[in-house]
C-alpha cells in the first residue's frame, strides 16, 4: 500500500495547477483519490475536478467542500487537499433517492459487506436552487403554518408537522441518524454529514468519480488493517433525563428547560411560541433575517448555518443528547439535522460553551492504537467559530501522536457501530452518536488488503 497527501494552498485554478503538477510526480500510480476543497476554489472547482480526471483517468474518486484541511505544516483555509493511495482494498459506491430510506437502501445494497470501514458522505441540508427555496417559504406560510394555526389538538399539529417534516425529508434534508440507522451493520461508519458553515445554492457538493452527485450519498468503504475512532469533547451522560439534564446543567452556561412541539424534523413551538419569536426573545439581537435577505445571502454564499444559541434534546432510549442549533430563518416551523421522534419533549436551551476549551480535542488523539499508519481525522468546524487561530494546536496534537496525517474541518463528524471508551453523551441511539457540536473521528489505515 502507498498513500500519499498533496495540498496546495492557492485559489486561482492556473496557480492550482502548476503546483499541483509540480507535486503530483509520486512515483506509483494511485487507484483512489481523496479530494477535499475548500471555499477559496469554489468559482474553479469543476475545472480542478476536471484536471485530476484527466491527471488520474483511471484512478476511483471521492470528495467535497470542507472548511480547512490540517498538514504536518500547518492548518489552511484555502486551496485544497487530497490523499492518494495505491491498493486495492478501497472502494466508492454512490447513491440517489427521493428521501432518506430510499437514497441509503440503495447505498447499503451496493455497498455490501466485508469492509473494516466507511466514510459516509451526504448533505445533512442540501441547498437547491433560489427556486426550491422559495417553495420552501411559500409552503411554510401558506399551507402548513395555516393549517398549524387552525388545529384544535395538539395530535392535529403534530399532524401538521409530520406532512411538513416529510416536505423536508424529500426534498432538503437526510436527518443523520435515520440515515446511519438505516446503513448500520457490523461495519464502523464515520459521518460525514455535510453543512457548510455559509451556504449557497447548489451546496454542499459532494463527488464521486469525478462527478457532482448533487443531493445523494457516498460511501468510501476500507478493508484491511484498519482502525475506526469517534470522540466528543462532552462528558458522560446520565442513566435518566433528570440525570443527564443535571450533567448539561453543570457544564453549559445558563441552561433553561423549555416545552417543545415537534415531529419528524420539524418544530413547530418552543415554549409556546414560535422557534423564530422564541429564538428573538431570548436573544434580542437574533431578528428574523427576511426571505429576500436569505436568498440574496445563499447567492453570495454568506448564509450562516451555526449559532451559538442551541436546542439540547435529550433521547428516550440513551438518555444521551444531540444539539441543534437555532437560526432566525425566515421560516415558522423550524428544521432539524436530526429525527426527534426518539427525544423527549422536553429540551435545554442555552448558549452553546465548551468549559475545557480546545486542549479536549486532543483527546482523539490519545486514542489511537496503530504505530506506523497513515491517519485521517475529521475535526468539528464549529472549532473554527470558537478558536480561530487557535486551531493550529490541533495540527500540534495530532503532530505529538500522527507519524502521517492529513486533517480536514468539516461539520460535526457523526459515527455508527464504532466501539466507544465513556458513555458518550452524542449516543442518542444504540451505537449511533450525532452531536451539532463537540465531535471528531478518526481512521487509522496501516494496511490495505
Amino acid at each position: 500500500m502507498r498513500v500519499e497527501v498533496v495540498h496546495t494552498p492557492f485559489t486561482e485554478y492556473g496557480d492550482v495547477v502548476r503546483d499541483l503538477e509540480a507535486k503530483l510526480d509520486l512515483g506509483f500510480e494511485p487507484n483512489f483519490l481523496f479530494v477535499f476543497l475548500t471555499e477559496s476554489v469554489w468559482k474553479d472547482h469543476n475545472k480542478i475536478i476536471k484536471f485530476l480526471q484527466r491527471k488520474f483517468p483511471n484512478a476511483k474518486m471521492a470528495g467535497c467542500f470542507v472548511e480547512g484541511y490540517a498538514t504536518a505544516e500547518c492548518a489552511w483555509m484555502r486551496g485544497l487537499a487530497m490523499i492518494l493511495i495505491e491498493a486495492e482494498g478501497v472502494d466508492v459506491f454512490w447513491a440517489k433517492g427521493r428521501n432518506t430510506a430510499e437514497t441509503f437502501r440503495r447505498l447499503k445494497e451496493k455497498v455490501g459487506t466485508g469492509w473494516d470501514s466507511i466514510i459516509l458522505i451526504f448533505p445533512a441540508f442540501y441547498f437547491q436552487s433560489r427556486f426550491d427555496v422559495l417553495k420552501i417559504g411559500i409552503n411554510d406560510r401558506i399551507h402548513y403554518y395555516l393549517k398549524y394555526k387552525r388545529a384544535r389538538t395538539l395530535e392535529d399539529k403534530l399532524r401538521v408537522l409530520r406532512e411538513y417534516s416529510n416536505m423536508l425529508e424529500s426534498r432538503y434534508i437526510y436527518p443523520v441518524n435515520k440515515a446511519l440507522r438505516i446503513m448500520a451493520n457490523e461495519t464502523p461508519i464515520i459521518g460525514m454529514n455535510l453543512m457548510p458553515l455559509e451556504a449557497r445554492f447548489g451546496t454542499p457538493v459532494i463527488f464521486a468519480n469525478y462527478e457532482c452527485i448533487g443531493r445523494g450519498a457516498v460511501a468510501v468503504c476500507f478493508k484491511g488493517k484498519v482502525n475506526t475512532i469517534f470522540h466528543d469533547v462532552l462528558p458522560e451522560r446520565g442513566n435518566s433525563f433528570d440525570e443527564t439534564v443535571e450533567i448539561m446543567k453543570n457544564y453549559f452556561p445558563n441552561v433553561e428547560l423549555v416545552d417543545v412541539v415537534k415531529k419528524g424534523i420539524a418544530i413547530g413551538e418552543i415554549n409556546g411560541l414560535r422557534p423564530v419569536e422564541f429564538l428573538e426573545s431570548k436573544v434580542r439581537a437574533y431578528k428574523p433575517i427576511e426571505q429576500n435577505e436569505a436568498l440574496n445571502r445563499l447567492e453570495k454564499g454568506r448564509l450562516q448555518t451555526v449559532s451559538p444559541y442551541v436546542l439540547a434534546f435529550i433521547s428516550r432510549e440513551t438518555f444521551g443528547s444531540s444539539i441543534l442549533g437555532l437560526l432566525p430563518y425566515p421560516v415558522n416551523f423550524h428544521p432539524s439535522l436530526f429525527d426527534l421522534d426518539i427525544f423527549y419533549d422536553k429540551s435545554l436551551f442555552f448558549g452553546e460553551l465548551f468549559k475545557d476549551g480546545i486542549k479536549r480535542f486532543c483527546e482523539l488523539f490519545e486514542r489511537k492504537k496503530m504505530d506506523s499508519s497513515f491517519d485521517l481525522f475529521i475535526v468539528d468546524h464549529n472549532t473554527i467559530m470558537m478558536f480561530g487561530k487557535r486551531i493550529h494546536k490541533i495540527t500540534s496534537f495530532a503532530r505529538e501522536r500522527c507519524e502521517r496525517f492529513l486533517g480536514v474541518f468539516s461539520s460535526y463528524p457523526s459515527a455508527a457501530g464504532i466501539p466507544l471508551n465513556k458513555k458518550s453523551l452524542t449516543e442518542i441511539e444504540p451505537k449511533i452518536c450525532f452531536s451539532g457540536t463537540g465531535t471528531s473521528a478518526m481512521i487509522e489505515i496501516r494496511d490495505l488488503i
